[in-house]
């Protein structure tokens, strides 16, 4: 079954999540309180969202996370390429395979694999929310 690891899945509640309280720092606690997920799992993801420019961190009180951009420009390919690698349906889309000589699906699972990837690219953080929650959104 094709599904999120829990690292894409938490950091895009946590994105979205910041998305709905723009230009606000947001603490790890707060997200962790509100959205019910793993703290340690959670600080990782943040970590690494941040280290790749697209969350801010600021530390000390009121400090926390923000998002860098709005939600609006923030293509859910690009957090599942950060949290995860890249957008590959089987392990030979990603790297070098030793069956590609004989592999009669590799076209056709090429084709998959573009196709869920623009999904990915063409769908963003602030799709994610509820209507209601739309509102505008971190610069």
């Amino acid at each position: 079954m094709l599904r999120l690891t829990r690292r894409s899945e938490y950091g895009l509640m946590a994105l979205a999540y910041l998305a709905s309280r723009p230009r606000e720092y947001c603490s790890v606690r707060e997200i962790v309180e509100e959205l019910k997920l793993p703290k340690r799992l959670l600080a990782e993801v943040l970590k690494d969202l941040s280290r790749a420019g697209t969350v801010e961190a600021t530390r000390g009180p009121g400090g926390g996370y923000r998002l860098v951009r709005s939600a609006e420009e923030l293509p859910l390919a690009r957090v599942v390429e950060i949290l995860e690698g890249p957008v590959a349906m089987t392990d030979c889309m990603a790297q070098t395979c030793e069956l590609e000589a004989s592999c009669i699906i590799q076209t056709g699972i090429g084709r998959v694999t573009s196709s869920i990837r623009n999904v990915l690219e063409d769908m963003t953080v602030a799709e994610l929310l509820p209507a209601s929650s739309e509102a505008p959104l971190a610069v």
